[in-house]
């Protein structure tokens, strides 16, 4: 009698074994008495790998997968809250950190995808599978989830919404909605309790949730990119444009924001008061100023020490506030600019206008040294130092780019500036952080490669009765499976093209639009959310109404499904993990996984209300993307871990996948280290 094929090119391979057990696992596909031991889980079985999609655009729905949804997902938090927030400060200088984000996140989700196409199973089970076992993994990965319990989508996506019922950005003022007189902080906070909870409706109802969020991510997307590409062709400057798409190509730049920068109605200012040095941040509105940041400047430890300017400030320091807010409201004038910065022990001021589009002319300059007279210059008169800084201060609208290796090199460390706020932008970039790791549970969701065969996570009301496997389904590496495999992986190679585009465009056209009209705006806790439409508003007054409502909706449009997005990826982890590697719940039917999903959902649910009440948006954010980096660097090694380990030879990742996951890994780790040695900005 002929022996039966080997399960793989490599069939004395010691971690595969066959025995006869059977399983009725309830789900369609063949039964088979074959298993395939797999690590410290229950063995895989063994099924068929059917042929992949055949791409066609009479049949485009064939080519939407979980990149079109996870494309949804990252036009969120990083492209319309950290992206322009860098980018109106310091230009498109940074953004070449999101083009690494982006590019080794696309090596990782090719890699999570790549397992489940095998065995049918989301990479986290596979995680699981390896020594020293479940146990030890899971303590593990609950720590690294901590970055995803924070729930910042709904808490900004309560910012343009308090916007638009208010009429003008969330400031200190107060508010009666309903007879109830509250801060306008508090109505933020109140707003963000009502979208965090209705967030959770779409989850409950509507059959297999993956198709849910696949509709509700491709409406976002069609109708965000729609605006923002209308807005880019017909508003965007085409010097502004450049600037933000060479910026994902500036790789090693860094920006250098001068000591004080007044443009316009915005301030960010160094000034003693007394024997005291300040730095005050905000802008003016109505004449009146919105303080958004407020330190006190220690000359000694090179550090800065904030105030909370939402409660009412020590005596002294509340009497310095006016005293700099008096002599900034003098140089604040519409059209004009002052930036000042240090050259050694000179300080250099330059003054100029500002045209209607944002644009800068430098027109006089001071030049101040220890004891000796201020000296006036026109720009003729500049030379050498004070000419190329004066130039690159007015040309980058207050800051000096210079390479990163070049001013450690001059200065023996790193640049000071705001690294949580751009390891924030490059955590969220793409999809960032674990929600990468969903490709592969989407995968699976979506039927793609052996996750046909081992079922979904299904709706609690409103679906139909949808199960899911307790264990993985694998093939039997032959010549034509082997066909059929590389059918898949072009497959979902096409499906990262497509998350790929959605996420470099969702990125740059916000970063433009800030570029155009929110350039040196401050960036404050409750109001970066809605800030471009309040500079969209201010840009063109004769339509102030129409820009305002719809930049509002569609700030509202791209936050809001995401906290909805936030509530699966918690709940979807845990559940895979619990339904697949717990031997409590082995004996328990397909069907019935909705109980340990909708339970995990629930305590989600109490957690975010209890972040929605002690945390703002901003800080929300910041935390849990900076944790998720992380997550995303750690996980991309124990991928390539899983993948080198459980998969045929003839399936793993070649050298060129390899090397981008170890890129991964060192970049997503490497910007959280920096956080820790840097200075502070």
């Amino acid at each position: 009698m002929p022996s039966k094929p080997p399960l793989s090119g490599d069939s004395t391979r010691p971690d595969v074994a066959v025995s006869s057990a059977r399983a009725d696992l309830g789900v369609p596909g063949a039964v088979t008495s074959e298993r395939v031991a797999a690590g410290q889980l229950t063995p895989w079985e063994v099924g068929t790998l059917e042929p992949a999609p055949v791409p066609s655009w009479r049949k485009w729905t064939t080519l939407l997968g979980p990149g079109i949804l996870l494309a949804g997902s990252s036009v969120g938090a990083g492209e319309w809250l950290f992206g322009p927030a860098v980018t109106a400060q310091f230009g498109g200088t940074f953004l070449w950190l999101a083009t690494i984000s982006i590019v080794t996140q696309a090596f990782y989700n090719l890699e999570v995808m790549r397992y489940t196409l095998y065995c049918g199973e989301p990479i986290f089970v596979g995680f699981f599978r390896l020594v020293p076992g479940p146990k030890f993994w899971t303590a593990v990965y609950l720590v690294l989830c901590v970055a995803h319990i924070w729930p910042f989508m709904a808490a900004n996506a309560a910012v343009p919404l308090t916007a638009a019922i208010l009429g003008h950005l969330p400031g200190n003022g107060k508010v009666s909605p309903l007879g109830f007189t509250m801060t306008e902080d508090y109505l933020v906070k109140l707003l963000g309790y009502v979208i965090f909870f209705l967030a959770f409706l779409p989850l409950i109802f509507g059959g297999k949730i993956y198709n849910v969020l696949e509709r509700m991510m491709t409406f976002k997307l069609v109708v965000v990119l729609g605006f923002l590409v209308s807005v880019t062709f017909f508003l965007i400057s085409p010097q502004n444009a450049w600037e933000v798409f060479a910026g994902f190509f500036r790789f090693g730049q860094v920006a250098l924001r001068a000591e004080t920068v007044i443009a316009g109605q915005h301030f960010d200012v160094q000034q003693r008061v007394g024997t005291q040095l300040y730095v005050i941040k905000g802008t003016f509105e109505n004449g009146m100023p919105v303080v958004t940041k407020l330190g006190a400047i220690d000359d000694g430890r090179h550090s800065t020490s904030w105030f909370d300017v939402d409660h009412p400030l020590p005596p002294q320091v509340a009497s310095d506030e006016q005293r700099l807010l008096a002599r900034i409201k003098m140089l604040a004038k519409p059209g004009h600019f002052m930036v000042v910065d240090r050259l050694g022990d000179r300080t250099l001021q330059v003054t100029g206008e500002m045209t209607s589009q944002g644009d800068w002319f430098a027109q006089h300059a001071v030049i101040e040294q220890p004891n000796k007279p201020a000296e006036n210059r026109t720009l003729d008169q500049l030379a050498g130092r004070d000419a190329e800084v004066t130039a690159s201060l007015v040309r980058n609208q207050g800051f000096v780019r210079t390479g990163f290796v070049n001013y450690w090199r001059e200065h023996g460390g790193l640049p000071p500036l705001d690294w949580p706020l751009l390891a924030a932008l490059s955590a969220i970039a793409g999809a960032g952080m674990l929600t990468n790791a969903l490709f592969s549970n989407y995968a699976r969701d979506k039927g793609w490669g052996m996750g046909a065969q081992t079922g979904a996570i299904p709706s609690a009301i409103g679906g139909h009765r949808i199960a899911l496997s307790h264990v993985g389904k694998v093939f039997r590496v032959n010549d034509q499976s082997l066909v059929e495999w590389r059918g898949w992986f072009r497959h979902i190679m096409r499906d990262q093209v497509i998350w790929m585009t959605c996420s470099f465009v969702g990125m740059a056209l916000p970063c433009m639009m800030s570029l155009q009209f929110i350039r040196n705006a401050p960036v404050s806790e409750n109001r970066v959310a809605a800030l471009t439409a309040d500079g969209l508003a201010s840009r063109f007054p004769a339509y102030a109404g129409f820009w305002w409502v719809s930049t509002l909706f569609i700030g509202f449009l791209v936050l809001a499904p995401n906290a909805v997005f936030a509530g699966d990826l918690i709940a979807r982890l845990w559940t895979d993990l619990i339904w697949i590697g717990s031997a409590k719940v082995k004996d328990k039917p397909g069907h019935s996984v909705i109980r340990i999903y909708y339970g995990i959902l629930a305590i989600y649910c109490v957690w975010g209300f209890i972040a929605l009440t002690f945390m703002s948006p901003l800080k929300i954010a910041i935390i849990g993307t900076v944790l998720g980096n992380v997550a995303l660097g750690f996980s991309a090694f124990h991928t390539l871990v899983v993948n080198r380990r459980l998969l045929p030879v003839e399936l793993r990742p070649n050298w060129f996948m390899q090397l981008g996951m170890i890129v991964c890994g060192i970049f997503f780790l490497g910007i959280t280290a920096i956080i820790a040695f840097a200075p502070p900005a």
